[in-house]
Parts: C-alpha cells; structure tokens; sequence
C-alpha cells in the first residue's frame, strides 16, 4: 500500500471544510474525487474520534483523520489507530498545579479512546465559553474534587477570554517540555483554548507521520486551514491555503480563497492544476 499514493492533501475541519455545521456538496464532491487522481485525503481536526464521529459519516471519503490537534492518527476506513500520545499521571499534576496557580479554568481530558471525558477545574474568574464547552459535553464531565492523584492524559485545555490571548505565550513558554498550542474556541469564535499535550504533537507531526508511513516525502503536499493551530501544518506542506475569514494573520504566503466559495474545492483545484503541471517540492 505504500506506492498507492502519489501526493497528500489535508484539510482542517470547523470553518474550514464544515461550516456553519454542514460540508458543501461542491467541497465533498473536490475531496472525494481526490482518490482518482491518487492523492491521500487527510482531515487534521482540534475534534476527538468522539466529536469527529458526530459530524462525519463513516463512509466520508477520507483516508486519515488526524485527531485532538495531532494527538491521534486514525485510519478513517477501517477505524485502525495509527498513533496516540499521552502524559503521565506525574506531568499532568505538574501542570494542573502550574494551571491552577495562574487562576485558570481547565478540562483535563482522558485517555484515547475515551478522550471526550474530562475532569473539570474552575480557577478563579468565570470565563463563559469555559461554561458553554462544559454544558455541551456535561454528560463527560465530572469535577475535579482535588482528592487523589491525577491519571495519565490525552490533553489539557485551559479557556480564557478572548481578550487575554498573551496567556497562551505565557504557559508556552513555563511549559516548553510540552506541545502547547492556541486555537480559538469553535464556540464564540473568539475565547482562547490553550490546548497542551505530550511533546511534539501537533497537525504537522501527525503529517509527518503518514508521509514516513507511507514514503511520500517530496510528493506534491497542500493543506487548507483557518485558525492558529493549523499554522504548524500549513508551514509544512508545498502549498498553503486559508479560507476567506480565516482568524490567520493575513499572510501572503498562504494563498486565500475567495469568499462565500467552497473554499475547499477551491484549493484542490489549485492543487491539483499544480500537480498536473509538475509540481515541485518547495
């Protein structure tokens, strides 16, 4: 299965290639139609298996899904786990003690496969989409009491106000032994999730994993994203696409789609009319 493929594309999911809760016909027909041309279709999403299942059909014409912002690799059609990651029960404390220092509001989240439940902690101010992420999972969240240990964990996500968004430069750098990446929540559209893992996580990680599984190093690769934590990802691939009203600085070396467009069909098309003409390895 390794020469099956000749090239990569990878699209980010919520406001990307979903939105507004619904995948376009015209985005669905570009991804499917990707398996012809011998290209892997891979989804890089912030969602857990959990979340993803919620959206997805089981026959959604993808490959790979690359999950909870890199932590998991799963093949999409057989289910088959490729990669996980997790922190020991040791570094979640550590964390936890550093997070409820600062005064924050946290989930620490379970293990795959079950990393949709999580253990609640509010720190000191009330942040609202802390509020709204807990009552739209409520049934996978239990608070923490502070009565035993910490157990290993998928991730860790702090919430703040969108306005506090240094705080994410802050728990970077006292964290540096970790994989802290921003994101912004998919609730609001505007709070921060400080979304912290096990060293080297990341979607571009996880990337990199499928390109070495499969050797597809140097062929054509494109990604579309719009949010900070798929900027990783974006800096890796050939080509770099962002939708129209992307919370990305407007850089110009991502190419932006144009608005009110499937703005995923969009960038195969442009990658595919690059592929075509011998495209070469940035």
């Amino acid at each position: 299965m390794t020469d099956r493929y000749r090239g990569i594309f990878v699209s980010d999911l919520d406001g990307t290639l979903l939105r507004n809760g619904r995948i376009s016909d015209g985005d669905l027909r570009a991804f499917r139609g990707l398996r012809d041309q011998g290209i892997m279709r891979v989804i890089a999403t912030g969602r857990s298996l959990y979340s993803a299942r919620a959206c997805l059909a089981d026959d959604f014409p993808a490959d790979y899904l690359i999950l909870s912002t890199g932590n998991q690799i799963v093949n999409w059609p057989t289910q088959e786990v490729m990669r996980s990651s997790f922190m020991t029960g040791r570094e979640v404390q550590d964390i936890c003690r550093f997070l409820s220092g600062l005064g924050l509001s946290f989930m620490v989240h379970d293990e795959f496969p079950h990393s949709h439940r999580f253990e609640y902690h509010r720190g000191h101010g009330n942040v609202a989409d802390f509020d709204r992420r807990l009552a739209m999972y409520a049934d996978h969240g239990r608070e923490n009491t502070g009565s035993r240990e910490m157990r290993a964990a998928s991730q860790i996500v702090a919430i703040v106000d969108g306005n506090d968004a240094a705080m994410h430069d802050r728990v970077s750098r006292e964290l540096g032994n970790h994989s802290v990446i921003r994101a912004t929540s998919p609730l609001d559209g505007q709070s921060v999730w400080i979304e912290i893992f096990a060293a080297d996580v990341s979607k571009a990680s996880g990337i990199m994993h499928l390109v070495d599984h499969h050797d597809l190093h140097g062929a054509p690769s494109a990604a579309i994203g719009n949010d900070h934590n798929d900027r990783d990802m974006l800096e890796l691939v050939q080509m770099s696409f962002k939708v129209a009203d992307a919370f990305l600085d407007n850089e110009g070396k991502y190419i932006t789609t144009p608005e009110n467009s499937d703005a995923v069909a969009f960038a195969i098309a442009h990658y595919m009319e690059r592929f075509h003409a011998g495209m070469t390895e940035a």
